[in-house]
């Protein structure tokens, strides 16, 4: 069934296929994803699906090896790739624990010469490989960006052409796959002038203008040199003469680009051609592609986010424990939206903004009944911050709702537009901690340490469903800019009684104990309250558990007052150590002259975490109930020797231990 797949198990194996059999590589990489993602692993589904035959032809034309380089803006459309270099026996096991990436990564392929998940960033990576090669001598070599529409309206993407426009003599192509969204339907003004163009008659009668003159190159320009560009200025010339105002061909001409195409996306011998031309153009190029994502998956169906990605299938997940006993309830993001939901009817100047994030943060919802007051800003978080800024200023009251790792994108923003004039606007960070399948490039357990370090900010985390929807409210009437971040994960099924109203910078005890204390932050309450049952179960010792809630400001009396009288204190939370929150309790505990050495801090070591379920990444950091456990047990020397199950961190070592 896979046969010529199988043949194109790597490069050197796609090109002894001959061009007319690559359509039907096409057609059995296709299907090859779909039944493997689509039926079982779960993934970025579409935006593969949409350049399956680009890939096909980079590889067959370009030596992405020795030679050439190719950077996948997002990652997203990384799949046909991988399986074309050596990764089809193990794509099985994609965004699975320990298996391979969803997106690029060096440590998987030297084809992959980036391990990236942000979109916006292959222009800079490309353009800088590019002038390295020019600079070495490297005459020879390509550096291609393959980028979406919807990722070239980033600031780092727009800086990206803004340079490479203004250079000479540079192998550096710019593949602009053209399929009219992202994760959603492309906002913005540069989607729409995309759209204009598709949707005119310019676009079949410019194809072929272009085509023609391109020729021209090809019969005038038998070695460089100054025909070379003589033909150059006449094509130039001859494609502003035909191109209509909308035509995208028009922009980057006038950056500085050699602008060919549109083309068919799917067509592989045009492709082919296409590249065969541009490598003879003596100045950067922007080849531009019509592609459908998803194609060939439901393409029935109108929904764009329907393909974009996959679930896991249970089969995968059935084995796994629940992260702790009480999960089940509604997911937060949910919690979320429900809330927002409610915000909006009571008060008309509510808004939420989100960046291309409008089903991830389920904000798609809301903006189906307040279509006015939810705002996709495009791929764009800078902006977001900066827009939010405005629209507080102008007198309405913004959520701007956009995941923990993308938020680490607009530091400036925060800083200036927020933090340093005191602008209160409410963040809601999405997928703080350790996001799952989706690995390193998106796990979001930096926020703190970014956040905290501006002066003027409130950082809130919530222990459930309820405590989130309280922070919401508290957050949005706050005279600063405040952060409240939740997990990807499930809220508790059974909750804690509700504890005091909330008032800022101060904790909640949650239970009394003699033994020790433990100062859990947000998403870990549940897990910490877990551990500190379990220890009590086998060995009778009873901890005091804390509801921290606030990051900054927080509780200092009250901290400061359980680390005296305590002779082993706990902090937990789910984000690196560094710059986290159980750094801010040391910091605080050695400018107040408190005994610090009694303070131990369980979070994430100084590393980045790969991919897997939550369930499983959280032991292998130890935040499971069980790992957080094992930590207190051996830092108050109460563990039994061969006692270890799972997966724990030795919080001596920073080293993991497996039993």
């Amino acid at each position: 069934m896979y046969q010529l797949l199988e043949q194109a198990d790597t490069p050197d194996g796609l090109k002894q296929i001959a061009v007319s059999d690559l359509p039907r590589l096409a057609e059995q990489m296709r299907q090859f994803i779909i039944e493997t993602v689509a039926g079982r692993t779960g993934g970025h589904l579409g935006s593969g699906l949409g350049t399956v035959e680009l890939t096909i032809a980079l590889h067959y034309y370009y030596d992405l090896l020795e030679r050439d380089s190719v950077v996948y803006d997002v990652g997203h459309q990384c799949y046909p790739h991988k399986l074309l270099t050596g990764r089809r026996a193990q794509f099985g096991t994609l965004r699975q624990y320990h298996g391979i990436s969803g997106f690029p990564d060096p440590k998987e392929s030297p084809y992959d010469r980036v391990k990236t998940g942000h979109g916006g960033t292959s222009l800079s990576t490309a353009l800088g490989i590019a002038v390295a090669n020019k600079q070495q001598g490297f005459t020879d070599r390509t550096a291609i960006a393959v980028i979406g529409d919807g990722a070239l309206q980033e600031g780092q993407a727009l800086e990206a052409l803004n340079h490479g426009g203004d250079m000479r003599d540079l192998k550096y192509l710019i593949v602009l796959n053209d399929n009219e969204h992202g994760i959603g339907p492309a906002t913005g003004a540069l989607a729409n002038y995309f759209s204009k163009f598709r949707t005119s008659q310019a676009y079949t009668s410019a194809k072929k203008d272009i085509k023609k003159m391109l020729k021209l190159l090809d019969e005038q320009a038998g070695s460089f040199g100054r025909a070379v560009h003589d033909v150059l200025d006449h094509v130039k010339a001859g494609l502003h003469g035909l191109m209509p105002a909308t035509h995208p061909g028009v922009l980057f001409e006038e950056l500085g680009y050699f602008y060919y195409g549109p083309i068919d996306g799917h067509d592989i011998p045009t492709l082919l051609e296409a590249f065969e031309n541009a490598a003879r153009v003596p100045k950067p190029v922007v080849l531009h592609v019509m592609t459908k994502k998803g194609k060939g998956f439901n393409n029935d169906e109108p929904d764009h986010y329907a393909y974009h990605a996959a679930k896991t299938h249970s089969k995968l997940t059935a084995h796994l424990p629940k992260e702790f006993k009480r999960a089940g309830g509604p997911a937060y993001t949910d919690v979320f939206i429900d809330k927002t939901f409610e915000m909006m009817e009571k008060d008309p100047k509510v808004v939420a903004i989100t960046a291309a994030m409008l089903q991830g943060t389920g904000l798609e919802k809301v903006q189906q009944k307040h279509p006015e007051r939810v705002i996709d800003v495009g791929m764009a978080e800078q902006h977001a911050v900066g827009f939010a800024q405005g629209l507080k200023l102008g007198g309405l009251k913004p959520i701007c709702a956009v995941y923990s790792t993308f938020m680490q994108r607009s530091v400036d923003q925060l800083f200036q537009e927020l933090a340093l004039i005191k602008c209160p606007v409410l963040m809601a960070l999405d997928r703080a901690g350790l996001v799952g399948p989706d690995g390193a490039t998106h796990n979001g357990v930096f926020d703190i340490a970014y956040i905290s370090m501006l002066p003027n900010t409130v950082l809130m985390a919530p222990r459930d469903a309820t405590e989130l929807k309280n922070m919401m409210d508290f957050g949005l009437e706050l005279s600063l800019p405040a952060a409240v971040r939740f997990p990807r994960a499930q809220s508790p099924k059974q909750e804690l009684p509700a504890g005091p109203a909330l008032e800022l910078g101060k904790a909640e005890i949650l239970v009394e104990g003699d033994d020790g204390v433990v100062i859990a932050y947000g998403s870990m309450v549940y897990h910490a309250l877990e551990a500190i049952e379990l220890i009590q179960e086998r060995h009778g010792k009873r901890l005091t558990l804390v509801n921290a809630r606030f990051a900054k400001p927080f509780d200092e009396a009250l901290f400061a007052r359980l680390i005296e009288r305590h002779d082993h204190v706990f902090t937990v939370e789910e984000h690196v150590r560094r710059g986290g929150f159980g750094s801010i309790v040391l910091e605080f505990a050695n400018r107040a002259r408190l005994e610090s050495g009694k303070i131990e801090v369980l979070a994430i070591d100084d590393r980045f975490v790969d991919h897997g379920a939550r369930v499983e990444v959280l032991q292998e950091v130890g935040l499971d109930p069980a790992g957080i456990a094992a930590s207190i047990e051996r830092r108050m020397g109460i563990r039994k020797p061969g006692s270890e199950t799972g997966s724990t961190r030795n919080v001596a070592t920073g080293s993991s231990v497996s039993g």
